[in-house]
């Protein structure tokens, strides 16, 4: 028997509270964000629990058998209920028309499985942050199981450790249903077997620490399956081929994990995917061997936008400045695409530098 639908909005109809867009230029907010985030990175190596997850089970999730598989992906989603709900709706549906880059509709079927690359609620990780910014919008816009349930994978960002990653193993990791999706991960990272000799690889960074034992160990077993010339899309939080721009360390664990993980196999890594920022870039590149590798940031889930314009029209990944003396030879990539353009990210910009002081009076006064 279906759910009954609901007769209006309030919270006990819905059975969750929707919020409204996180004011992240509030002070008071700004103030107790910045000091969870300090307790983040004075405790996190002893709050630790990917070194716990060693206990569970170590399996690897094999679709290859499929001759085709749809994967829907994305990022930063729990925030606001109209732009959560809206990205939600949209992924939900059973197909979706959008113009190919001549103008001729395409229509897209809904992905087999939904991997969200992190920031699953905002600004910071509880049981009841989840289910009022995620999951409740991602419920109403996909209730009910059915026999084609996509499968649900998801990796934390820095917001969903900021609890030491309680609610979000509570969420993800005890194979419930969300809705209308399946949860099948039991680790807060995991591998995933494609067709046709392709895999994903989703890596719990936590924080930009060291990647550790149990979580190289787990990488480790399910690299033994890859072959000469298999095709990885490595996945990660945070976009580190960009911010080592400006912190030359901070490629220093996906180079690593790249490097002792997969190269020794003869696999390539064609695809790097990330969240994070709240946009779309692809920086592309092209190897010793003319097979390019493409960099993709893609944070548009919901959360709020940030601009593209401050972005280096041209990367060196590694960068030359990083201190790891075993780091692999740095290659150029160049920006290939954006959303939104870094046009119109100056021109959003400055509508909201003359909107601030009427919409955030607080700031105005502190500043």
């Amino acid at each position: 028997m279906g759910e009954t639908r609901p007769r209006d909005f309030s919270p006990q109809e819905l059975g969750f509270t929707p919020q409204r867009p996180v004011p992240w230029l509030n002070p008071r907010l700004l103030a107790g964000t910045g000091v969870r985030t300090v307790f983040s990175d004075l405790f996190g190596a002893y709050l630790d629990k990917r070194e716990m997850q060693a206990v569970l089970g170590e399996n690897r999730h094999d679709y290859s058998a499929a001759n085709e598989l749809w994967i829907d992906y994305t990022a930063d989603v729990g925030d606001g209920f109209d732009a959560t709900y809206s990205i939600a709706s949209l992924i939900a549906r059973p197909t979706l028309d959008v113009p190919g880059p001549d103008g001729s509709p395409h229509v897209l079927p809904r992905g087999d499985l939904l991997v969200l690359g992190g920031d699953q609620v905002y600004p910071t990780a509880s049981g009841k942050a989840y289910g009022d910014r995620w999951k409740g919008p991602y419920r109403a816009a996909l209730p009910e199981k059915t026999k084609d349930t996509p499968d649900l994978y998801a990796l934390p960002g820095n917001h969903d450790w900021y609890d030491g990653l309680t609610a979000f193993l509570r969420l993800f990791a005890q194979g419930d249903c969300i809705g209308g999706w399946q949860t099948r991960q039991q680790r807060s990272y995991f591998a995933l077997a494609l067709p046709h000799r392709w895999w994903l690889f989703a890596i719990d960074t936590q924080l930009d620490v060291y990647i550790d034992k149990p979580q190289l160990r787990y990488f480790t077993a399910a690299a033994k399956d890859l072959r000469p010339d298999d095709k990885v899309i490595v996945c990660t939080p945070r976009p580190t081929w960009v911010i080592s721009h400006e912190s030359p360390d901070a490629y220093d664990s996906l180079d690593y994990f790249v490097r002792t993980i997969v190269e020794p196999t003869g696999a390539r890594v064609p695809i790097m995917l990330s969240g994070d920022a709240h946009h779309y870039a692809r920086y592309t590149g092209s190897g010793p061997d003319g097979r390019g590798r493409e960099l993709v940031t893609c944070g548009g889930g919901g959360a709020y936008l940030v601009g593209t314009a401050h972005l280096p029209t041209r990367i060196a990944v590694p960068p030359p400045a990083t201190l790891t003396r075993r780091a692999s030879t740095a290659q150029r990539y160049d920006l290939a695409a954006t959303f939104p353009t870094p046009d119109g990210s100056r021109a959003l910009g400055w509508r909201i530098f003359w909107r601030l002081p009427t919409k955030n009076p607080g700031l105005l006064v502190l500043l």
